[in-house]
């Protein structure tokens, strides 16, 4: 689990920042200690805050340094290419001379199976121009330093570091790692390419499938298929149980839920095709039982949470705690919704698996 991002020189943000979800010594007054109780988890000797709120005035900077983040996963998690994928990253403070010879600084702290790492680099914008001649290597975006610091035999030490294309390398792997191609290559990533039973990978794999944003998409579009498929093409009676009762917690009470459609893979399940039904009692005591479409019947918030829905029930399910980024949350969602989704994290019961949450409120 990411514990920890730094970020420097990157659109708004001049200087270094640091998002931590490492708790500090203070401890919540006797009477309030089931505070500490829910919010707080351990992982290994260390204490840390399953949820993280972001907040401040417009133009604060606040989404930059989620930004900042999500770019920097993504730059990780992609694979190996002749062609450079920093472009994001190379945003520099615009106020300050030179700007654009300057370097970005991106570093997380994480967990990995109980193991603790440092991961970071610096790039900038290549101040050489394109070459004419195309068989010449040539990048956009330079990296100028990269470095991984972990537990080495027993102690915690440099696992590589890096200064341009130099290398110094103490990975524990057998295989011989041919040069880095290309100056926006990361090492992280070169590595995995030949060897994939190292760390790096470890890493690399667990940032690819256990870290999940909405920074791209914050009408959260791309987050419905989670719920779509969590119900399953064919109603999985146990999963829609689970979704239900996750909405009556929100005071949302619902009989049943179906898809009218067959969702289809790499594309946008839509609204429309989710109905809910619901029964009550009539003034002369029939049942009757009204079909609720989630487009046209639900709210901006109810639907905003069938969209979320899958990706939290899912995450309470896995093996190792996730992290989830979200932008904007309490856009279209009521306040008093907010706090439960708040509550929701926090409770240990249902957040067994302790992951963790950034949630910006503009």
């Amino acid at each position: 689990m990411i514990v920890e991002f730094s970020v420097k020189n990157f659109r708004s943000i001049k200087e270094l920042q640091t998002i931590s979800f490492v708790s500090t010594g203070l401890k919540s007054p006797k009477d309030s200690n089931f505070v500490d109780k829910n919010n707080i988890a351990k992982i290994g000797s260390n204490k840390i805050f399953k949820t993280a709120g972001i907040y401040g005035a417009n133009a604060s900077g606040k989404s930059n340094i989620l930004k900042a983040l999500d770019y920097f996963i993504k730059v990780i998690t992609n694979e190996p290419s002749s062609v450079s994928n920093m472009e994001n990253l190379c945003d520099p403070f615009l106020f300050q001379d030179s700007c654009e010879s300057l370097e970005s600084y991106f570093q997380i702290v994480l967990f990995v199976k109980n193991e603790k790492f440092r991961y970071g680099f610096t790039v900038k914008k290549n101040p050489e121009q394109k070459p004419d001649d195309t068989s010449t290597p040539y990048s956009s975006e330079i990296i100028i330093n990269e470095w991984l610091i972990g537990k080495k035999e027993k102690n915690v030490g440099e696992l590589f570091t890096r200064t341009s294309k130099e290398i110094k390398n103490n990975l524990p792997i057998e295989q011989s790692i041919p040069p880095i191609p290309y100056e926006h290559s990361l090492f992280i990533s070169h590595v995995s390419a030949y060897d994939n039973d190292n760390v790096c990978q470890t890493i690399r794999a667990y940032l690819k499938g256990m870290v999940v944003s909405n920074i791209d998409s914050n009408n959260h579009e791309n987050f419905r298929w989670l719920s779509v498929n969590y119900i399953g093409n064919k109603i999985k009676e146990e999963n829609k149980n689970e979704l239900l009762d996750l909405f009556s917690s929100f005071n949302l009470n619902f009989d049943d839920v179906e898809l009218l459609k067959e969702p289809e893979i790499n594309k946008i399940y839509p609204q429309n095709k989710v109905i809910f039904s619901k029964g009550y009692i009539t003034s002369n005591k029939k049942n009757r039982n009204i079909i609720l479409n989630l487009s046209k019947n639900e709210s901006s918030g109810t639907q905003k949470l069938f969209d979320i829905a899958g990706l939290f029930l899912r995450a309470f399910k896995l093996n190792e705690p996730a992290f989830i980024i979200l932008d904007e949350i309490d856009s279209n969602f009521h306040p008093a919704l907010l706090i439960k989704l708040v509550k929701l994290f926090n409770t240990p019961s249902i957040n067994k698996r302790q992951f963790a949450v950034i949630i910006h409120k503009p």
